[in-house]
């Protein structure tokens, strides 16, 4: 499907048709479509004269806030990309990606202080009626937003979407969600499990928008409480599930979480990690009446570039499950082993970051003629049977409960700490998907106890966000050498075993 209009007239002309339809809603607030309009056109309006000539990106900090879309809509109505920061994250990565962005206005709807910044609550801006000019908004190869990943330096890396790649990809996750949720009867109810700085929210977020639907946010706290969100999520009767493998597993551990349950779910979307034969053998039994989607893409293609319906003969088969078959206007190629991605979804490039940007992504000549951007993703796979499938990383990037890590950033701020001499982090498998992250640390002046181990993670939990810090730390006199003279990781991960 191609989109005749943009993500924001899409949006315009469903608040304008249903301005007291439930747009987004949280455990305590919820915000109709004439809400959001109306309250995103008045920031906009104080963003444009506020910030005048300085279009830079603007940080948006906060969790399922409502104001939190409210703030995204009104910095692309003002012709700035804006940037999602969550509040699980350490003060120190807040700081770092702040001081990438530079942008004196930080627009937040959680109490924050950032010294040399300005902190502004959204919610409290006093704005007129006055309107924004439609020639302000983003458009086509300006960028809409910008999400941080996890950068081999230490350092994030912000990753630039372009309002025609979220274009170009709603027009197929829209399609692909439409055909799933056929003869409903009702707008469709999106459950929203991720953070919305990680980009696996955008796929549940915008989808939602653009088809008129209510996005139900499920907030850190409520994810920790199992019985409080069944509860939640049974009232808020979601039609289309959006979330990582993990979550559906930590879901699927307690027997109440079926079809009795959620009887509106109609589809389940993964993306962000391995989706494993058993978790969705699970939703297929539980849930007989929904379909169970596998989807595949890093953050610099757009979320997801390929699908596939699962079905029992492919729970059956020797391989993985299969990540499915590139949408239109998307490519797979191979460079050895190693997966690229060409089309029209993939991003302009890294925030900032020339040096890179021109290591990860490139350009080539389409089908047609036209210059088309190249993503060197770094995972392994191939194709098979008209499927392609995904096998791992071909660096040393991982992925855990759905977020993307560098390793090396891990072991660059382990070895930051002034006891630490040489640092090696390496996932701990459970079969075919990761069950937890140790780092093998060189420190000839520590006591190797587990206390002083717990010591060194809590140092961590001050420089990197929680699901970043490894479980367990392993004192080590000397660490493992190749006879090439480079760092055994293969024997540290048999270690393990």
């Amino acid at each position: 499907m191609i989109l005749d209009k943009s993500v924001l007239e899409i949006i315009e002309e469903i608040a304008a048709k249903y301005p007291g339809r439930v747009a987004i809603k949280s455990q305590d607030q919820s915000l109709t479509y004439g809400e959001l309009w109306r309250r995103s056109d008045q920031l906009a309006a104080w963003l444009d004269d506020r910030l005048e000539d300085n279009k830079k990106p603007v940080m948006v900090y906060g969790h399922k806030n409502p104001q939190m879309i409210v703030c995204f809509l009104a910095c692309v109505k003002s012709g700035r990309a804006y940037c999602p920061v969550d509040i699980s994250m350490p003060k120190n990565r807040i700081e770092d990606i702040a001081a990438i962005i530079d942008n004196e206005v930080i627009l937040a709807s959680e109490p924050l202080e950032m010294e040399g910044f300005e902190v502004i609550n959204a919610s409290n801006v006093l704005c007129s009626d006055k309107n924004i000019s439609r020639e302000k908004r983003v458009k086509k190869e300006d960028v809409f937003y910008i999400i941080f990943t996890s950068g081999s330096t230490g350092k994030p890396k912000g990753v630039e979407i372009t309002a025609d790649n979220l274009k170009n990809f709603l027009g197929w996750s829209k399609e692909l969600i439409d055909n799933a949720l056929k003869g409903r009867e009702k707008n469709g109810v999106f459950l929203n499990q991720a953070p919305f700085s990680f980009d696996l929210s955008v796929m549940d977020l915008y989808n939602s928008l653009v088809s008129g639907g209510t996005l139900l946010c499920l907030e850190k706290s409520l994810q920790a409480d199992t019985a409080r969100m069944f509860e939640y999520m049974s009232l808020g009767r979601p039609e289309c599930w959006v979330s990582t493998p993990s979550f559906a597993d930590m879901c699927l551990a307690d027997p109440r979480f079926n079809g009795e349950m959620l009887e509106d779910i109609k589809l389940f979307l993964f993306c962000g990690e391995r989706l494993s034969k058993d978790t969705a053998g699970k939703l297929m039994e539980r849930f007989p009446a929904a379909k169970v989607i596998n989807t595949y893409g890093p953050t610099e293609s757009t979320v997801a570039v390929t699908s596939v319906e699962i079905t029992k003969d492919m729970l059956a088969a020797e391989d993985l499950l299969p990540i499915g078959i590139p949408k239109k206007g998307t490519e797979i190629l191979f460079d050895g082993e190693e997966m690229l991605i060409a089309g029209d979804t993939v991003a302009k490039g890294y925030f900032k970051d020339r040096e890179k940007t021109e290591k990860a992504f490139f350009q080539l000549l389409d089908s047609d003629g036209k210059k088309c951007n190249v993503y060197r993703t770094g995972d392994s796979g191939y194709f098979k049977d008209g499927y392609y499938y995904c096998t791992g990383r071909i660096d040393l990037q991982v992925k855990l409960h759905g977020y993307r890590i560098e390793l090396g950033d891990i072991e660059s701020n382990l070895m930051e700490l002034p006891e630490v001499e040489q640092a090696a982090v390496v996932p701990r498998y459970d079969g075919e998907r990761i069950r937890n992250l140790v780092a093998f640390v060189k420190a000839p002046n520590l006591e190797g106890s587990f206390k002083v181990g717990r010591a060194l993670r809590n140092a961590l939990k001050e420089k990197l966000p929680a699901y970043m810090v490894p479980k367990n730390v392993v004192f080590v006199n000397e660490m493992p050498m190749t006879a090439n003279g480079k760092l055994d990781r293969k024997k540290l991960e048999g270690s393990l075993a």
